[in-house]
């Protein structure tokens, strides 16, 4: 049954990577069995948005060690004044004032690049460097020092971004992020293959031309599944993202969990 299983669930990650450009790994923990499986799970690829999640960590123990202190809060003006993209925090008063946890929260359930940014600047790009490198993670993270306000770049392998949702799920040690990730408002992709009803999911989503990723923790009272889907040069990223939810789907089912309907919410 572990074997069939197993095999089922290696056929699914095969047809997701049947394209150019895509990378899967998953790991499954059901009715007392345990198996991870893989397809191009080690060639990297752009991470984009993942890479908040690394920076959300370190902010995080900084917040434990007290390098950022909890308490104080910071004025929206002073984040919005790093970046000029798009940003929720636009929509407030710019005298409003965030306490540092929130901001935290916001780089990771909006994916919000000013509070991203203002996180970054707050750390230090070798404070994430630190913690992917005694992780050991098979992920690259830069920053240019000459655009203030600049998003991480980067690259990052299925199977460390599998590891990567998994130390950022455990909420004994970070657990603003752990609540956050359940909050990320991209709501396609992998919860595509899962429901409100049956499941527990915690997933962050990274998007740039051509390119869908998504990590995600999927919950339930039988077991659980972590799965990472890593693309580059799709010609339609949609597409892929409808395709990532299709095999999250499959493999729940093969897994012998419970996953009765889907849902996209876009």
């Amino acid at each position: 049954m572990i074997e069939a299983a197993q095999a089922e669930c290696r056929g699914l990650l095969a047809q997701f990577a049947r394209e150019a450009g895509r990378s899967a790994a998953i790991h499954v923990q059901a009715g007392g069995t345990e198996f991870t499986e893989g397809a191009n799970e080690e060639i990297a690829r752009p991470a984009a948005s993942l890479l908040k999640v690394p920076l959300a960590m370190a902010a995080e123990e900084a917040l434990q060690d007290g390098s950022l202190r909890s308490h104080n809060t910071v004025a929206v003006s002073d984040i919005l004044a790093r970046v000029d993209d798009p940003s929720a925090l636009r929509v407030l008063s710019l005298d409003s004032r965030l306490p540092v946890p929130d901001v935290i929260g916001l780089t990771i359930a909006l994916s919000d690049q000013a509070c991203a940014a203002w996180l970054l600047e707050a750390v230090g790009i070798a404070r994430v460097r630190a913690l992917i490198e005694r992780e050991r993670l098979a992920i690259e993270a830069h920053c240019d020092p000459l655009a203030a306000g600049g998003p991480l770049t980067g690259t990052a392998t299925a199977s460390a971004a599998l590891r990567l949702i998994e130390l950022a799920d455990d909420r004994s040690r970070y657990p603003l992020l752990a609540a956050s990730l359940e909050q990320v408002v991209q709501a396609s992709r992998i919860p595509l293959g899962a429901t409100e009803e049956d499941l527990r999911l915690a997933h962050k989503t990274g998007s740039l031309s051509g390119v869908a990723n998504d990590v995600a923790v999927i919950g339930c009272a039988a077991g659980s599944v972590r799965l990472a889907f890593l693309s580059e040069d799709q010609h339609d990223t949609l597409i892929t993202g409808y395709e990532m939810g299709i095999c999250t789907r499959g493999v729940l089912e093969a897994s012998g969990l419970v996953a009765q309907t889907s849902v996209s919410l876009g």
